[in-house]
């Protein structure tokens, strides 16, 4: 098996491929936009919303679980991969039922919708599969194959995306079909994940026998709740603004969330390699350094896209999509105050305190889901943003005092840049900049 990448070289790999995921959803959805107008871009993201939701709840925190523990014992990751596959799908298989009965009110009683929402919570349990591998592979530091996947996962929608709007057969059903089987497809670069696992290290090799499933179930209920909250929090506002408000509100919320995605994909890639390389060895210093400078990075861009958005949003997405401004102005601040708090999360987790988190998050998302009741019906898709303003500053408080607690640090640590994080961002910036000078002069 090959040496596994550095750390800075594993966050500079995955961090690029996740800039593609944005980057490609800003392609993506003005095709979308176009193609299904505001209500029918609506339509698609509602029947899309409990497949993403599933995919995200019904692991049972098992991907978490997979890579902290097969970080601390790769001989053992085929093992612990089969023994977290039997959970995943006899949880995927009880969410679908449960989902398909709910489905009927998630659809405002829209037959038609409800049935693409069947379709795609059908197709959500072989990524939850995808899931789990996904995990195994950060936790054997694979992060090649976490690179590709998401690489060939926009690339197979872009492409589909195209093709049928060429042909102009981009309706409503078949953008639901592309948005679930893509993640499916992606799923084929974590073949390598099956090959024979390392040998155990020295010191393992006399350790008693590990009882899978308590090991893996007992970190993952652990995590499991901070999973869902996470999950939850992203896709509630999804699942309820049509029954709490209409589907055009939907599709501007929708816009907005796909441009000020852009900093939170980007700080959700980096926190699941901090966690991943720091489950095999805790290294505060290197934890918190990460939190500064992607902290200044999402500040950076969110600053760049938000100054310039009323010049491009309506050109790019639409006339009809250039009320979503101020809730994308919104949407960006909410992606900025998340990372430092994502960050300290990681460093809980890889220091085996999910639960922290988990309480922390789950608390955010009872205070997300009475705001969206309250504020949603009367401001629509501002109102949805707002709600999520508000417990995304509440989580990242507590989480950062939680962290800072539990791991000895300062608070700020994670929070504010200080002079070497700028020279390692500039350095950044001008290797990249020497790297692609030489292609356009080409």
């Amino acid at each position: 098996m090959s040496e596994p990448l550095s750390y800075r070289r594993a966050m500079a790999l995955v961090t690029a491929s996740s800039l593609l995921v944005p980057v490609i959803g800003l392609v993506t959805a003005p095709i979308l936009a176009h193609s299904l107008g505001v209500a029918g871009r609506g339509e698609a993201g509602a029947a899309i919303a409990p497949n993403l939701l599933i995919v995200g709840v019904a692991t049972l925190g098992l991907p978490q679980a997979l890579t902290y523990h097969i970080a601390k014992r790769p001989h053992l990751s085929r093992r612990a991969l089969g023994v977290a596959t039997i959970f995943g799908v006899l949880l995927g298989v009880v969410s679908l039922i449960g989902a398909i009965y709910a489905a009927p009110f998630l659809s405002a009683g829209d037959h038609d919708l409800a049935r693409l929402m069947i379709i795609g919570i059908v197709l959500a349990i072989p990524a939850l599969i995808v899931s789990l591998l996904r995990g195994a592979a950060s936790g054997r530091q694979m992060w090649i194959p976490v690179a590709i996947e998401r690489v060939l996962n926009s690339v197979v929608r872009l492409a589909a995306f195209i093709v049928l709007a060429v042909l102009g057969r981009l309706d409503i059903t078949n953008a639901v079909l592309v948005m679930s089987i893509g993640p499916v497809i992606a799923g084929l670069a974590y073949v390598s994940v099956f090959r024979r696992s390392p040998e155990p290290a020295p010191e393992l090799v006399d350790e008693p026998p590990v009882r899978l499933v308590s090991v893996l179930l007992g970190f993952g209920v652990r995590a499991w709740l901070g999973s869902v909250a996470t999950v939850v929090l992203g896709r509630l506002s999804q699942l309820l603004i049509t029954p709490l408000s209409d589907v055009a509100q939907l599709g501007l919320f929708i816009v907005a969330v796909t441009i000020s995605d852009i900093p939170w994909i980007v700080t959700q890639t980096v926190r699941d390699v901090a966690f991943g390389s720091n489950s095999v060895d805790l290294d505060t210093e290197r934890l918190t350094a990460t939190s500064r400078v992607a902290t200044l990075v999402a500040f950076l861009g969110s600053l760049v896209i938000g100054v310039t958005l009323p010049l491009w949003i309506g050109i790019v997405f639409g006339h009809g999509f250039s009320a979503a401004i101020p809730t994308t102005w919104l949407l960006l601040i909410c992606s900025v105050l998340a990372v430092p708090g994502l960050i300290a999360g990681a460093g809980l987790d890889s220091a085996g305190r999910p639960g922290i988190k988990s309480v922390t998050l789950f608390s955010s998302l009872l205070v997300n889901a009475v705001g969206l009741v309250v504020l949603v019906p009367l401001l629509g898709a501002l109102g949805a943003a707002l709600a999520s303003f508000i417990s995304v500053l509440l989580s990242t408080v507590v989480v950062l005092v939680a962290g800072a607690r539990i791991l000895k640090i300062p608070a700020s640590a994670f929070l504010i840049p200080r002079r070497e994080d700028v020279a390692v961002l500039a350095s950044a910036v001008r290797s990249i900049v020497r790297r692609l000078t030489p292609a356009v002069h080409r």
